[in-house]
């Protein structure tokens, strides 16, 4: 019998690593080419087997957006923002450990500590997740869409003219979020709204462009003129960070056809 090893690559530990095949190389290559591809703008990777002892989100420093000095969203209302970010990776991580002992004797439908961790889990996660995309795609200085990703918006929507208008309007029908991202299943640009982290967020779909619309994105500069903000927003949308994540999504590996 082969003895058992375990191996760490950086927070990571890989049980019996002489066991991966070459496919589950192939596939863990692609993940981290996309990673490095979108690596510092706002993608966080998710980890199956952290190393004894790590936890399992980290909150990545946004705080050059203050320095910045972005148009019409001012360093007030992004320091206060970073907070609240910073409590659901806070959240996360507790819950991720609070998982490993939960009592699954008592677990039912109606109510059971193992059901409230399991949804609350999906609230903090897609918290922390959503809005390290939202902060990594603000910086920019009024720029358009250019390449690839201007062609694909333009094949969905039109021109980056009316897919503007559709974002701002999407912006104004949801309470939670607007995510523009490439659907893996259809290969395609798609748009989803929710209205709380968790609620309809979508399958086979990976966020390129990320809008929060909760009024705490906005209200310490607007109050409650969300229109405004939408139109800040707009300003400062960094399209070469959209563009980097088009680009390296197209790459990444979405697992099984769920049709075969």
């Amino acid at each position: 019998m082969r003895k058992k090893t375990s191996e760490l690559i950086g927070n990571y530990e890989v049980t019996d690593a002489g066991a991966v095949t070459r496919r589950e190389m192939l596939v863990m290559g692609a993940v981290a080419a996309t990673a490095a591809a979108v690596g510092g703008i706002g993608a966080q990777a998710a980890v199956i087997n952290p190393a004894p002892g790590a936890e399992p989100y980290a909150a990545k420093d946004f705080s050059d957006l203050t320095a910045k000095k972005l148009e019409g969203i001012s360093a007030g209302q992004i320091e206060q923002h970073l907070k609240l970010y910073q409590g659901y990776v806070k959240k996360s991580n507790e819950i991720y450990s609070k998982l490993k002992d939960v009592d699954i004797t008592s677990a039912n439908a109606t109510y059971s500590p193992l059901r409230e961790l399991l949804m609350e889990q999906s609230y903090a996660v897609n918290g922390a997740v959503y809005h390290e995309f939202y902060f990594g795609n603000l910086g920019g200085k009024d720029g358009e869409p250019s390449g690839e990703l201007r062609a694909a918006l333009e094949e969905r929507w039109g021109s980056t003219s009316k897919f503007m208008d559709f974002l701002k309007a999407a912006g104004k029908s949801m309470r939670g979020w607007v995510i523009i991202g490439y659907n893996t299943r259809a290969g395609h640009l798609d748009a989803f709204g929710l209205d709380f982290h968790n609620m309809w967020s979508p399958a086979n779909t990976v966020p390129l462009l990320v809008l929060d619309v909760y009024e705490h994105a906005y209200m310490i500069d607007y109050g409650i003129d969300r229109g405004k903000y939408l139109d800040a927003f707009a300003r400062n949308l960094d399209w070469d960070v959209v563009a980097k994540r088009f680009t390296g999504i197209k790459t990444h590996p979405s697992g099984p056809d769920t049709t075969a």
